[in-house]
């Protein structure tokens, strides 16, 4: 009987020991620690106003073209210095930054197929969206949601080219409602 007692009194101290350290587990994580559902990016730089930019060669037709970043709501100047009639701009801090454009094109059509690179000192880096239409679209807009992630050595230029593989004007729509570039700093 004896061992049974031990055995159940040795079960209980398991027990109380296992809720204590979830419990100190528990307020350490959850309520004393400075939690936030904040991704670990910082918001170094915001643009409300995106326009078709055609000022700067080899991107001055109606369907190869810059965007040109207007109506700037935040820029942290440590972080992110603009050029070129803010058409480019260069990611100051090296490390990870993640971009995020936001656009509204205009007069797409389906038999055409629209392109949004990101561009690094002037050569493709990555593709930021993809439009073909297969059908008729039953709006002349398109929106465009994309993200990236892009490593920056702290000398790198960016710039963002749309284009138009069939030689298709398309512009950028006018409700700015629509249209953001956002680059956040992965800290």
């Amino acid at each position: 009987m004896s061992e049974r007692k031990g055995a159940i009194i040795l079960l209980w101290i398991v027990a109380f020991g296992s809720l204590g350290f979830s419990g100190y587990l528990f307020v350490k994580n959850e309520i004393f620690s400075a939690h936030s559902p904040d991704s670990g990016l910082t918001l170094v730089g915001l643009w409300d106003d995106l326009a078709k930019n055609k000022e700067f060669a080899p991107f001055t037709t109606d369907y190869s073209w810059l965007i040109e970043f207007d109506n700037n709501q935040f820029n942290n100047s440590n972080y992110i210095e603009v050029s070129n009639n803010n058409t480019s701009f260069k990611l100051l801090k090296e490390g990870f930054y993640k971009i995020t454009l936001l656009l509204l094109l205009y007069y797409v059509d389906a038999s055409e197929v629209y392109w949004a690179y990101f561009i690094r000192n002037g050569l493709f880096d990555h593709c930021l969206a993809r439009i073909a239409i297969s059908d008729n679209p039953s709006s002349p807009y398109h929106q465009v949601e994309s993200s990236v992630y892009v490593k920056s050595t702290g000398l790198d230029n960016f710039s963002i080219r749309c284009y138009s593989t069939g030689s298709d004007a398309f512009e950028i729509g006018y409700l700015q409602n629509f249209n953001q570039l956002s680059i956040e700093y992965n800290n």
